[in-house]
């Protein structure tokens, strides 16, 4: 079966969740791989695993595997992809799968014929996944996911980098896919200081909008960013009550709208931040840092 590969496109609509492996920030949600080093950069290489099919896999089979769980269990978008760069050695066939938090099973894809021995990036249409028996339909809008999952043969050997899991760019989008994905901050599930540390509150989004975003709390809404992340380009969907503010590094800017609208951030010299804070009666949304 050829790889159901499609290209990155512009900026995603939303990015749910991202793992480059260069920082240790969420090495508790890594349950298969190891790191290495390769050409300067941090990588993941399969270790031995279980298929985490528990349903339709087969019981006690032993693969090579990468997995990583990105809680809390985004839902997904109407049109939901996964980019990735991999290496292989020892086969030429890749299974991709992913858990489904909402249904309670695995979905996946068998891509083959690839390319062995060297780098490759991949980006996977994930609406093509289905059950090994080709059930379940596929991956939907508003759909909880959890694992994201890469298998080969035991025997073979297996290398996992710069994954991104996405919904698609809207028509019109201009500015380009993500050089590298840093942080991503959207808050429809998991609790405010555990898997949002700040100081905001998580609320309803008003009808039509659905899913939740953070408020400030007495007029200050500051995201943690659960660790350092480099200096860089962002963007941000906020509503402003009156007049806001938001600062990144040493920069401020005034925010204006009755209505959500997206903000760029302007490029930040060489550095790193903890946080980024916003003032005044405002709501964020889909916060998202990248180097462009």
């Amino acid at each position: 079966m050829a790889p159901p590969f499609v290209e990155r496109g512009a900026m995603p609509a939303r990015v749910h969740v991202a793992e480059d492996f260069e920082t240790d920030i969420e090495r508790r949600w890594w349950l298969a791989g190891r790191l290495e080093e390769d050409a300067g950069q941090r990588v993941c290489r399969g270790t031995s695993s279980k298929d985490f099919d528990d349903k339709m896999g087969v019981p006690g089979s032993k693969w090579t595997a990468v997995v990583f769980n990105p809680v809390p269990g985004p839902p997904m978008g109407p049109n939901p992809r996964l980019s990735f760069r991999y290496r292989l050695k020892g086969t030429d066939t890749l299974r991709v799968q992913i858990f489904s938090l909402s249904n309670n099973y695995h979905r996946r894809y068998l891509m083959t014929g690839l390319p062995q021995g060297e780098w490759r990036a991949a980006c996977v249409d994930m609406t093509l996944l289905r059950r090994p028996d080709g059930s379940g339909g596929p991956l939907s809008a508003d759909e909880r996911i959890d694992d994201i999952q890469f298998y080969v043969d035991p025997a073979a050997e297996l290398w996992i980098d710069d994954i991104v899991l996405f919904d698609a760019a809207p028509p019109g989008e201009f500015v380009p896919f993500p050089r590298r994905v840093i942080f991503t901050g959207w808050f429809d599930t998991g609790a405010q200081g555990k898997e949002w540390p700040g100081d905001f509150d998580i609320v309803a989004h008003e009808k039509p909008r659905t899913w939740k975003h953070a408020r400030a709390k007495n007029g200050v809404l500051r995201v943690d960013l659960r660790g350092a992340r480099p200096a860089t380009s962002g963007r941000v969907r906020f509503l402003a009550r009156g007049q806001g503010f938001v600062t990144v590094g040493s920069t401020t800017t005034r925010l204006t709208g009755d209505d959500w609208k997206s903000y760029d951030f302007p490029f930040q010299a060489p550095g790193s931040l903890k946080d980024i804070r916003f003032t005044g009666d405002v709501s964020v949304d889909d916060l998202l840092l990248y180097e462009p």
